[in-house]
């Protein structure tokens, strides 16, 4: 059944092999149109088992309580050569950038209350912000040492704004926070030799989304390289080479178009998914590109020649398929969220390298034969 299946496949693409390839576009356009949906996971509660106590219990707290997260912002003295510059940050300069910055964070979205060094300051000081880095020292001498080491570090080179969020596991409203934060800062006039950076949980998950990104676009791009050149070697024909990498090129848009319809995030497990396929279905194309030169150095008709190689390929294609698939799953097993979605993309990915591979393959080299071959050799011979 399998055999005539694989027959009835290799017979269609080598009769309609534009239409198979029209198939096949209609399927990555909306594939590519869905994974637009994909939706980028760096909560790290998110990545725990939802259905434990602690993390109900975190987002019951989070309910009840408000936000559990905070955005730590650190003021910090920087090298500088303006004569100007801040060499204390108890500045007076400082103290009013960090009061406006203050006022200027408490109409963000997101953001529940805000402290600083410059409330306490302004307590002991009768609601007003001292004007000279005399009176802040006389200030803070009225507090106990150990409330003064939670103000200032010991240097007096940098303080923390606390910023406290209720943003919760949601990316969307965490990434718009982060945004929000760093216009608030670059709109914030600072003195000569300060600088604000934002970190605490909220900036280092803005950052993860950031870094899975561009680690999943640079895998990706750096592994089509890294195979199309092996190809090259291989097969020393630039068609060639690329016939068997379109498939799973094809095949990693459509996991990509599968994971936002499924609803399967972009975490950590799953950023390197693309150069995952890439390096596990390109095999495929390799075996079968392989068995239909074998078959044509036979002397067989190009017709004759895909069926074999489709039949014989695709046999052990899907085999293979089956136990890498059955590999994966298991992974779906694993209590750790991101390591199941890790199993459903690799499988997802697997079965559609198999599938594009035994549809699309077929059809690129048949149209190749056909169609692209002659007119080369056509063009040659009129160069001669």
């Amino acid at each position: 059944m399998i055999r005539n299946i694989l027959r009835n496949l290799a017979n269609f693409a080598e009769k309609k092999p534009f239409l198979m390839i029209l198939i096949i576009l209609i399927i990555t356009i909306f594939a590519g149109i869905s994974a637009t949906n994909i939706k980028t996971q760096t909560s790290f509660e998110k990545m725990l088992p939802q259905d434990d106590p602690i993390v109900q219990t975190l987002y019951e707290v989070r309910d009840e309580f408000g936000g559990t997260d905070v955005v730590i912002l650190a003021v910090k003295i920087k090298p500088s050569n303006n004569p100007d510059k801040v060499v204390d940050i108890r500045d007076p300069r400082v103290l009013r950038a960090v009061k406006e910055l203050e006022e200027s964070l408490r109409t963000v979205d997101g953001i529940t209350g805000v402290s600083s060094p410059v409330d306490t300051l302004e307590k002991l000081n009768g609601g007003v912000l001292p004007q000279d880095i005399d009176t802040v020292k006389r200030l803070l001498n009225k507090l106990p040492e150990d409330q003064r080491k939670k103000l200032f570090n010991s240097d007096y080179s940098m303080m923390t704004i606390n910023a406290f969020t209720d943003v919760g596991g949601n990316e969307k409203k965490n990434v718009r926070l982060m945004q929000d934060i760093k216009e608030r800062i670059e709109e914030t006039p600072l003195p000569p030799g300060v600088e604000i950076i934002p970190t605490g949980t909220p900036a280092l998950r803005d950052l993860l989304s950031i870094l899975m990104k561009e680690s999943q676009e640079f895998t990706t791009i750096f592994g089509l390289l890294g195979i199309l050149i092996i190809l090259i070697a291989y097969f020393k024909r630039p068609i060639a080479s690329i016939l068997p990498l379109l498939p799973v090129i094809i095949s990693v848009i459509w996991t990509g178009g599968a994971m936002g319809l499924l609803g399967i995030p972009l975490d950590m497990a799953t950023a390197g998914i693309g150069s995952l396929i890439l390096g596990l279905g390109i095999d495929y194309g390799i075996h079968l590109i392989h068995r239909f030169n074998e078959e044509k150095k036979k002397g067989l008709p190009t017709e004759k020649a895909i069926e074999i190689a489709v039949v014989e390929t695709g046999t052990a294609v899907l085999a293979t398929t089956a136990t890498t698939v059955v590999g994966f799953l298991a992974l779906v097993l694993a209590p750790l969220p991101m390591m199941k979605h890790l199993g459903e993309t690799c499988a997802l990915g697997i079965t559609f390298s198999m599938i594009v591979v035994l549809t699309l393959l077929p059809a690129l080299i048949v149209i190749e034969d056909y169609y692209i071959m002659p007119f080369i050799r056509k063009i040659r011979s009129k160069g001669e």
